[in-house]
């Protein structure tokens, strides 16, 4: 086991820039078999064997209102949310520390905590399993990495895919070398020592890669920040291409343009974007990347549910 201690976490549920919401409604307070989002997530990490306290960084009075209805008070902070997703997890970060949130995050460089990591999830992943945050956090190498991202492959995925006349969620993947994979919202950071924290934010803000505006955002924010960002730029690319390819029935042609990115160099690409040493981990139950982004995901979520749990489960056993 890599990862030898508890960690704490940080879950986001704001509604704020950047943020989506889902019947004129912050999501986080969508129900789900009768519970918010919020809930279902903030459950799964207090059921980790690996997971200490958790921060939940949003509208600070509905949280607790939220927490209350189902008696949850335990190592669980309440943070008022920020203006954006990073200021959030900013916030977020410093109180789950355990210090008091009108400390700036700066502030604590150098200050010994620098080496300290947290889990990060958001609020719209309502199937995601305690052991499956266990797996992620035992796979991520936080000795010799600064940040690491959660990952699922298409293969474990397709299993979620509309099928056999039933409503599903099929996505779009990363198309790399060795696999199509999807990111699945887990990321586990020493965020103090990350050069270019707000990129993050500028990468979730684009994260729709199919839109061609935010592709050529992407690209522009890539070109104007160094020279040291051209790995980062032609891995990009390349793997637009990829999926251009794919979208539009060339599969052997995309195929070949992802044999020229492979797993270290993705994420080298992404270290260099962050100023950070990066590592990809998978995760294999598929929950976490089942995120409620829109309202025919979350439709499909309320209507298969406890079938996909059930397969979740039996995965673990």
């Amino acid at each position: 086991m890599r990862t030898a201690r508890k960690v704490n976490a940080v879950l986001l549920a704001g509604d704020r820039r950047a943020s989506i919401q889902l019947h004129h409604e912050n999501k986080a307070f969508l129900e789900l078999n009768g519970q918010p989002l919020l809930i279902h997530v903030l459950k799964a990490l207090l059921g980790a064997e690996l997971v200490g306290e958790v921060a939940v960084v949003g509208p600070a009075n509905r949280i607790r209102g939220a927490l209350e209805a189902v008696g949850i008070d335990e190592r669980v902070i309440v943070v008022e949310q920020r203006e954006n997703m990073i200021e959030n997890f900013k916030v977020g970060y410093v109180a789950s520390l355990g210090l008091d949130v009108a400390v700036p995050f700066w502030d604590l460089k150098g200050s010994g905590h620098d080496a300290t990591p947290v889990l990060v999830a958001p609020c719209d992943i309502p199937m995601l399993l305690p052991e499956e945050v266990d797996e992620f956090l035992k796979r991520s190498n936080m000795h010799e990495y600064d940040y690491s991202i959660g990952v699922t492959s298409r293969d474990l995925l397709s299993l979620y895919h509309p099928r056999e006349g039933k409503p599903g969620i099929q996505m779009v993947y990363f198309h790399v070398k060795e696999d199509l994979m999807r990111h699945n919202n887990l990321h586990m950071a020493k965020p103090l020592v990350l050069d270019h924290l707000d990129y993050i934010e500028k990468m979730y803000e684009w994260r729709y890669q199919t839109r061609f505006a935010n592709i050529v955002r992407m690209l522009f924010s890539l070109l104007f920040n160094g020279w040291r960002l051209m790995k980062s730029l032609r891995i990009f690319i390349l793997m637009q291409v990829s999926l251009y390819y794919d979208r539009h029935g060339h599969p052997h042609l995309s195929d070949r343009l992802r044999s020229l990115v492979g797993f270290n160099r993705l994420s080298e690409g992404i270290g260099n974007a962050l100023g950070a040493r990066v590592q990809i981990v998978y995760t294999h139950f598929g929950g976490a990347a089942l995120d409620a982004d829109n309202e025919k995901d979350l439709a499909v979520i309320e209507e298969r549910y406890d079938e996909w749990m059930a397969l979740q489960r039996s995965m673990h056993t």
